[in-house]
């Protein structure tokens, strides 16, 4: 149960006590004419614990606390985000309305629900004319917009205070197509087997769809992540991305409208410059997603290896360097998964039969330290899905927790040259262990597909470096909601750090991924797309001539935008 939405007429200050800063941006009359034209869609945001600050005992505010934990109840409102960053000031713990983590008491007497940094009236839009009304809208106003989709984005690029809101989890409309040509190529064009997914779409909701079909959607491993917005736009690796390649490569056609107003499609044949840039460019920048197509794979059977031991801090370093002097094979090879201080989880579509010889000195690492490895045969990925990454997303999970990421695409360069990969082990160990921060290392980049296909990085707007490596690593750093401002700027620090520690391990043709970056990079454009940046500035300046679209560290970022001062106040 979330609380209900006041009336438009309320929300515009006529009679209502709205929450505190809750003051609508824009001009009164010009809202209320959006308002009129989007049937009277246009709603006023309510933080998700507004309750339990109002009515502590009341029933909405037991409701909402059995239901917080949940990732699926969380996609299901504007305001619920995957990390509280998404709806908090993270550089000010008074400008916030959560529950803490924990006990989940009632707030203190003292406490206050403030609007942090969700936008105060979001439009959940229908289609193409809901997102040109309010491009229109925001063209003739000046009001800034953020695109929210499943509210996943560690780096709050899906929300912007003082921005009116797109939110686009209603577009759920899916088809299969056993025989798909873009719009606009010539007939001659070989057909896919391909599946079309509202920008709504969950990966829960896209395996199921396309399994239902026989096919398989080589998904990202969060369940509730959409598989049309940041994920697919920033490149949408998968634990299946070594042998059939990033969502980036795979996607056949998007259907957009872009900030100029227009509602275009883009492939290969029609808008093939915006097409491009679509192809890991990244969003919030060149429109408003709708849906994408993607290639499909026929059903078929995948194998996955659980390896696991009672890790020390002795076995540490020997492990990540077992699993770094092997990856570069076992990457080639199509397995791909997480590692971590004392586990590996690996998946692969093609080696059902040599998994026991593949994995070899990983499995005897860890039934030497006291573990086990369990190796099964699944008849499609979908089960897979279904009995692993889809079942550990139905646990409750923490609560008002900010979590912010720092990752490295690391080249297999590095790990041929025997001094460079023990410089990389080092790093890993530091970060986890001097540092403190939870660390992972991830093959789940196309090194084997893209050998088949050495077309795929001019065709992205990715970095070479996506193509020619072996592990994408990352760490993480977090802090409760009732954290208070010098233990956030503490975790920053190591953040920071380790920022710092993996970037020197990765060498000079490493890259970093958009959508676990350090929030703070002072090269972030260089990180993320290399020199394909320029090219990507002029694709958004021929769809947007107007700047409309602008979110943190996107494509044609501009520092002196207001929106994101929370983001900037945690600088360290």
């Amino acid at each position: 149960m979330r609380p209900s939405r006041p009336p438009l007429l309320l929300a515009l200050g006529l009679g209502a006590a709205l929450l505190p800063g809750l003051a609508l941006a824009g001009h009164n009359s010009s809202l209320a004419q959006l308002n009129t034209t989007l049937s009277g869609r246009l709603q006023t945001s309510i933080p998700l614990a507004h309750s339990c600050f109002s009515q502590p005992n009341g029933a909405a505010c037991a409701a909402l606390k059995k239901q917080l934990p949940s990732a699926y109840f969380r996609i299901g409102s504007y305001e619920g985000f995957q990390n509280l960053q998404g709806e908090a000031c993270v550089a000010d713990p008074a400008d916030q309305c959560l529950l803490t983590e924990g006990s989940l008491a009632k707030p203190s007497p003292s406490a206050r629900c403030n609007q942090g940094v969700l936008s105060r009236n979001f439009v959940e839009v229908t289609g193409p004319a809901d997102v040109q009304a309010v491009l229109a809208y925001s063209r003739a106003t000046g009001t800034p917009l953020s695109i929210k989709g499943s509210g996943h984005d560690y780096n709050m690029r899906s929300s912007r205070r003082g921005s009116l809101a797109i939110w686009t989890r209603g577009l759920r409309d899916t088809a299969f197509h056993p025989s798909f040509v873009a719009d606009g190529c010539p007939p001659a064009t070989h057909p896919r087997q391909a599946v079309t997914f509202g920008a709504g779409v969950t990966m829960t909701e896209a395996m199921t769809f396309a399994h239902a079909h026989n096919a398989t959607f080589p998904a990202g491993s969060s369940a509730t992540v959409g598989a049309s917005g940041g994920w697919a736009l920033n490149g949408g690796h998968s634990v299946l991305s070594p042998g059939f390649g990033l969502a980036a490569d795979r996607v056949l056609q998007f259907a957009i409208v872009t900030p100029d107003g227009q509602h275009r499609i883009a492939n290969a044949c029609t808008n093939p410059s915006l097409f491009w840039a679509l192809r890991g460019g990244g969003g919030g920048a060149f429109g408003v997603v709708l849906s994408s197509t993607h290639a499909a794979e026929p059903d078929g059977p995948v194998t996955s290896a659980i390896i696991s031991f009672p890790g020390t801090p002795a076995t540490l370093n020997p492990w990540i360097s077992l699993l770094a002097e092997h990856a570069p094979a076992w990457t080639r090879a199509g397995w791909g998964g997480p590692s971590a201080a004392n586990l590996s989880f690996l998946v692969n579509p093609f080696a059902a039969a040599a998994a026991e010889s593949d994995l070899a000195p990983a499995i005897a690492f860890a039934r030497a330290h006291g573990g086990a490895a369990a190796v099964q045969t699944y008849p499609s990925f979908f089960d897979y899905w279904a009995a692993t990454i889809n079942a550990s997303s139905a646990t409750p999970e923490p609560v008002s927790t900010a979590l912010f990421a720092t990752s490295r695409i690391v080249p297999e360069s590095v790990f041929l040259n025997t001094s460079a990969r023990a410089a990389l082990v080092g790093a890993l160990v530091a970060t986890a262990t001097d540092l403190g921060l939870a660390t992972y290392f991830m093959a789940d980049l196309p090194l084997r597909w893209a050998q088949s296909h050495p077309a795929a990085e001019a065709d992205t707007a990715l970095p070479a470096a996506w193509y020619s490596s072996v592990w994408h690593v990352v760490a993480y750093a977090q802090w409760d909601g009732g954290a208070p401002l010098a233990q956030r700027r503490g975790a920053v620090q190591l953040l920071r750090n380790a920022t710092r520690i993996l970037g020197r391990a990765a060498g000079p043709d490493a890259c970093t991924y958009a959508n676990e970056a350090d929030p703070w990079l002072d090269d972030w454009a260089a990180q993320f797309w290399g020199d394909k940046y320029e090219r990507l500035v002029q694709v958004k300046r021929s769809v947007d001539p107007d700047g409309l679209l602008s979110c943190w560290h996107c494509v044609g970022w501009d520092a002196s935008l207001p929106g994101y001062e929370c983001v900037e106040g945690l600088a360290v």
